[in-house]
């Protein structure tokens, strides 16, 4: 039946070439989702005292891959049309031009003076701020203007892959949205922060686009210093201006390497089947799980390694479940299918009188990576049946108990109910649906929108549609949410300038092998042989 599909299309059969498209189309599609990366705008220094060149842009990659910005276009809402414009980012002028998972970088305009003597030389911005080598800087070839001037195209920056996306958002020849950017910031409306000389960023909780989340910087405060003064001809900066450059948000979590920032541990279905732990990566690269213990005290101290294999990427998550008694099939079936999920056998279930526990995890060399307390006694909150624990935010110390919120469903942290999943002995449930969590996700640094993003996370992808099919859309349920999520699919997800990882790699394998068994089954049915 497969190979006749694939050959037919209603009793119609269908060329290579046909078939072809059709599966690089799908390829596409699947190969963006998985190698998309989340860039944001953090910081803007958009009017700085004396001079508009010494105006940046912090970038941070929330996601899981690198991203290369070479030969990306930046432009402002209201900014005309151009036949053949220039890359503002290129490679070619500033040769590192890729942000890794979980890294900061600033982009400045790298054109300090007209006669290209000293341009594209980071030494001078790094001066200006006191910058040291780590921070990753990007000169930017003309970056456009940016003003203070309410109304102005200046109040807002994005920038593009392709020229074709960008004209893809403009509309009479002039920029008018930013919905095919990589990533980008409209702060035109009057309740973003306004200063001369101070930069505006994000606190890195709450959604992204609303000025009432973004603060002034000002001197000593979450790492902000005032500039130095830099003499270059004919751009010398005011040693008034205050930023923090490089610096990543107060709301994003201090903790270097795994945290534990999830628990489930009190489950409405049966024993400890469905417990399950969230971790969280926060550095800039991989973590194998290979050869882990995860353990808890109120059980046998566990003596040999229980986590077979498994990555968490760097700014990811995975969860940790209970293999000897539930299958990742059975996982995805009540939680939804994308998460990142950790086999782990001889589970310790984490709590006899669902009082809570301490949990520990070590790595393949036995050394102790996390001691997790959730203890009511020691002010944890005492979940109902079913509902899971999650640190509220990723900048709060994991540690103390009132930093941790029972999870209750469409919450601001993006929780909902957990699904039935059938096929147990004698008609018995494997799960009986209901419990309430977040697995996979930190919807406490954004909000549902009414523009698709229903769970606030700065793109547009499956997991907004599975939030409006649970109600979890601004008009729950409504065709109004529906269509918004239909016509914005995508938005916001970074795949063209994406570095793949072997997974993504698996998919070009699969168009691969598709489009052999396709010539394969053409073969056969020109031919005059039938498919099976």
């Amino acid at each position: 039946m497969i190979g006749r599909w694939l050959v037919t299309s209603r009793f119609r059969p269908i060329t290579l070439q046909g078939f072809a498209t059709f599966a690089f189309a799908a390829f596409s599609v699947l190969f963006t989702h998985e190698a998309f990366a989340q860039l944001r705008i953090t910081e803007v220094m958009y009017n700085p005292i004396d001079d508009s060149v010494w105006e940046w842009i912090e970038v941070r990659n929330f996601g899981s891959q690198a991203v290369n910005l070479n030969g990306m276009l930046a432009r402002r809402l209201g900014d005309p049309d151009v036949a053949t414009p220039s890359p503002t980012i290129s490679a070619t002028l500033d040769p590192d031009t890729i942000i890794n998972p979980g890294e900061t970088a600033v982009i400045y305009d790298g054109e300090f003076s007209d006669d290209n003597s000293v341009n594209f030389n980071d030494a001078y911005f790094r001066q200006a701020w006191g910058l040291a080598p780590a921070v990753k800087l990007i000169g930017a070839d003309s970056l456009p203007s940016l003003t203070n001037t309410v109304d102005s195209p200046g109040r807002s920056i994005g920038f593009w892959a392709t020229a074709s996306e960008w004209r893809a958002d403009q509309t009479d020849d002039e920029t008018a949205r930013f919905d095919h950017a990589a990533f980008s910031l409209d702060f035109s409306s009057a309740n973003f922060p306004q200063a001369d000389g101070q930069s505006i960023a994000w606190s890195g909780s709450g959604s992204h686009g609303a000025g009432s989340n973004w603060y002034l910087s000002n001197s000593g405060i979450n790492g902000a210093v005032t500039s130095s003064a830099v003499s270059i001809p004919g751009a010398i900066n005011s040693d008034d201006d205050i930023g923090n450059p490089g610096i990543k948000p107060p709301g994003i979590s201090t903790v270097s390497g795994l945290q534990v920032t999830e628990v489930m541990f009190d489950p409405a279905s049966p024993d400890d089947d469905w417990e399950w732990i969230e971790l969280y990566n926060n550095s800039g690269s991989a973590i194998s799980l290979a050869g882990y213990t995860l353990d808890d005290v109120a059980n046998p101290v566990v003596t040999s390694a229980n986590i077979a294999g498994g990555n968490v990427a760097a700014g990811g998550t995975a969860i940790l479940f209970n293999a000897d008694d539930v299958t990742v099939v059975e996982f995805a079936g009540a939680w939804g299918s994308g998460l990142n999920l950790v086999p782990v056998t001889n589970w310790s279930r984490l709590t006899l009188n669902n009082t809570g526990d301490t949990i520990t995890l070590k790595n393949s060399f036995g050394a102790t990576v996390i001691t997790q307390n959730f203890m009511q006694t020691s002010g944890f909150p005492n979940p109902p049946e079913g509902a899971s624990l999650s640190l509220k935010n990723l900048s709060l110390n994991a540690a103390t108990g009132s930093n941790w919120a029972v999870s209750t469903d469409d919450d601001s942290l993006g929780s909902f109910a957990a699904t039935l999943v059938s096929g147990g002995e004698g008609g018995i449930p494997l799960h009986l649906g209901g419990d309430v969590g977040s697995p996979g996700s930190f919807l406490s640094a954004g909000e549902p929108s009414n523009t698709g993003d229903f769970d606030g996370d700065g793109d547009i992808d499956g997991r907004d549609f599975l939030r409006w099919q649970r109600g979890g859309s601004p008009n729950p349920h409504s065709s109004q949410d529906l269509n918004d999520w239909r016509s914005r699919f995508g938005v916001g997800l970074v795949a063209i300038k994406a570095i793949p990882e072997p997974a993504g790699i698996t998919w070009v394998l699969f168009a691969i092998v598709g489009l052999t068994l396709a010539r394969f089954a053409f073969g056969n049915q020109h031919r005059g042989n039938r498919v099976p």
